[in-house]
């Protein structure tokens, strides 16, 4: 399906059927040395405009809400339009369920949504596309990595309670697709937070399935991340 490209401030839009790609760039950049991460410069472009980029170049894409402080908003419509799509913003609010939701009612009745964080801009479309190839049968898809490192399990004192099988550990990243009534059920649930939508999910006692991530999929927290980010992007040339 298409959603209609009109005005930004335009409320007729109708979401029934569509994928809908949901962007979070609401984060605080707290260890980020007083650098907004979202904003930094990453190849002459806003580390942003690299996520906004890969999504609006997915073809099976039919509408992108990004999830902004107001102040964005119109730099956000602008990045959009260079992209090729025309954007939906909305605020965010104090959790990262919060600004999820806000997405949700932004795009209501949308098929399959897929939320990504901004904070990781090396993401490929190829990613993006495995995602949501395997949502389509699955229901809901997170991609993930291998844990290379032996993970313990420790107390509030430091003192090691379980070393956990790492054959069975994933590091899992964004971008995460659902089915709409999946991640809709999942939000209405309780008013827990959590630290990705697939732990909602989980507590519906719906089954989430990992396909393989990206190494490159790195998620901006602190400086020394975001030098990582430009190095590799510029082995991309």
């Amino acid at each position: 399906m298409t959603i209609p490209h009109d005005t930004p401030r335009s409320a007729a839009r109708s979401f029934e059927g569509a994928t809908v790609a949901i962007l979070l760039a609401a984060g605080g950049s707290t260890r980020m040395a007083g650098e907004d991460k979202l904003w930094a410069d990453l190849g002459g472009a806003p580390l942003i405009a690299s996520a906004l980029r890969t999504l609006a170049g997915v073809e099976e894409m039919d509408a992108l809400v990004v999830v902004a402080p107001a102040g964005h908003h119109a730099e956000l419509y602008r990045l959009g339009t260079g992209a090729g799509r025309q954007v939906v913003c909305v605020e965010g609010g104090a959790r990262r369920r919060d600004s999820v939701h806000a997405a949700l009612e932004a795009a209501p009745g949308a098929a399959w949504y897929l939320v990504h964080d901004g904070a990781r801009p090396l993401a490929t479309g190829q990613l993006v596309r495995r995602v949501l190839d395997a949502v389509r049968t699955r229901g809901a898809v997170v991609p993930g990595l291998p844990v290379a490192d032996t993970i313990k399990r420790v107390d509030g004192l430091g003192v090691v309670q379980e070393t956990l099988p790492r054959a069975e550990l994933r590091a899992i990243q964004t971008p995460q697709a659902f089915a709409g009534d999946i991640l809709r059920r999942a939000h209405a649930l309780d008013d827990g937070d959590a630290t990705d939508d697939a732990a909602l999910v989980e507590r519906l006692g719906a089954p989430v399935h990992v396909v393989d991530g990206e190494a490159a999929n790195l998620k901006v927290t602190t400086p020394d991340d975001l030098e990582r980010v430009r190095t590799l992007l510029a082995g991309r040339g």
